[in-house]
C-alpha cells in the first residue's frame, strides 16, 4: 500500500504544480487535519480540510508577487509519505526574495490523505519516524 501511498501525494503535487491550489479535494478524507507549523508558515494552526485551510494557504501565497514550489524529494515512510520541497517566490510588499526548504508530511488511510503537516524538514523527518 505504501507505494500506492506516494503516487496519491505525487498526483497531489503534480495538480498544484499547475496552479491547481484548489485541485486534489477528492484524495483527501473529509474528516482531513491541515496542520501548517510555525516553523514552516507565517500563519501556524490546524485546520479542517477544505475552505479554512485554501484561505489559509491563499492568504500565504498571496503576499508572494512570484510563488513556486519544487519537489526535491519523496520519502515512503510507510502510512506516510515526507515529502521535501523548495518554495520560493518574492514577497509582494516588501520584495524580499523567499527561498524556504520545507517538509510536509502526509498520512494516508484507505487511499486518502487524513491529515496533511507543512513543516520544516527536521520535523517533517521526526514525524515520520526517520532520521537524516
Amino acid at each position: 500500500m505504501s507505494q500506492e501511498n506516494v503516487e496519491i501525494v505525487r498526483q497531489l503535487f503534480d495538480i498544484w504544480g499547475r496552479g491547481d491550489w484548489a485541485g486534489g479535494r477528492e484524495l483527501f478524507d473529509d474528516s482531513c487535519e491541515v496542520v501548517f507549523s510555525a516553523s514552516a508558515f507565517p500563519d501556524a494552526d490546524a485546520y479542517g480540510v477544505g475552505r479554512e485551510a485554501l484561505r489559509a494557504w491563499f492568504d500565504f501565497a498571496e503576499a508572494f508577487e512570484e510563488f513556486a514550489f519544487e519537489v526535491n524529494k519523496i520519502v515512503d515512510a510507510g502510512e506516510r509519505v515526507v515529502v521535501f520541497s523548495s518554495i520560493r517566490g518574492r514577497g509582494r510588499a516588501s520584495g524580499v526574495e523567499v527561498d524556504a526548504k520545507v517538509g510536509n508530511v502526509f498520512t494516508l488511510r484507505d487511499g486518502k490523505v487524513i491529515r496533511y503537516a507543512m513543516t520544516n524538514r527536521r520535523e517533517a523527518l521526526e514525524a515520520a519516524g526517520l532520521s537524516e
